[in-house]
């Protein structure tokens, strides 16, 4: 005999899916819980057995057309507006840009790099949640077949801020001169969002040290104070 499932969703599985109502993402959601991103999926695999759904879009929508499917007596609470969060991102590149800008001051210094480098990264609650909303809005426009680059966006923000210092930092014989600024800024731009995306899903101390110990190992190999 086959047991009936229990229909009833655990008190974690009820916030999990309440955040992926909001617009969260697996990643996103872990963070806000301090979960790792496979338990988050194990609690919606568990919610989609336990309500007869096969997909997070059919979850949303049964939830929203039966909230007291999973113990809720009104209308979950509506996803944020795109306008809101396009304000949102809007705020979040200019706290970037204000970040650059403060990484450059004194004589020029290859550390001044590694900190404007360091600047683009989620490593505190404001900035992870800065690159929740980049996120979230990028997912948003790939499903309307927007175009939106957010976050690809701040990170070219932050490549066009770093050209004229990259040039700087060259003329003072301080970085490599053989690679262009763009370029070498490409690479960087590409590393950090790499690490960002992996930070804003688990954000602990471990792999906070491990991605900035493999950016920081780049840019030190850019210095020719040890080159002939």
């Amino acid at each position: 005999m086959t047991a009936e499932p229990n229909t009833k969703l655990t008190k974690r599985e009820k916030e999990v899916v309440l955040k992926l109502l909001e617009g969260g993402r697996v990643a996103t959601i872990a963070d806000h819980f301090g979960l790792s991103p496979r338990t988050v999926s194990n609690h919606l695999k568990s919610s989609f057995w336990k309500l007869g759904v096969h997909s997070q879009a059919e979850l949303i929508e049964l939830v929203r057309s039966e909230p007291q499917r999973i113990g809720l007596e009104k209308e979950p609470p509506a996803q944020m507006g795109m306008e809101e969060l396009e304000e949102r991102c809007h705020q979040a590149r200019e706290r970037l840009v204000r970040r650059v800008e403060e990484a450059y001051t004194g004589p020029p210094a290859l550390s001044q790099l590694r900190t404007a480098t360091r600047a683009a990264l989620p490593l505190d609650p404001e900035r992870r949640q800065d690159w929740r909303d980049w996120l979230e809005l990028r997912a948003r426009s790939d499903a309307k077949g927007d175009p939106t680059g957010d976050p690809q966006q701040g990170i070219e923000s932050w490549r066009e801020l770093n050209i004229d210092r990259v040039s700087c930092l060259q003329k003072a014989g301080l970085i490599r001169g053989d690679l262009k600024p763009e370029e070498l800024l490409a690479t960087i731009g590409a590393l950090t969002m790499g690490a960002a995306a992996r930070l804003v899903g688990n954000a602990n101390e471990a792999s906070i040290e491990r991605e900035l110990r493999m950016i920081d190992a780049f840019v030190d190999s850019l210095d020719t104070s040890g080159r002939p």
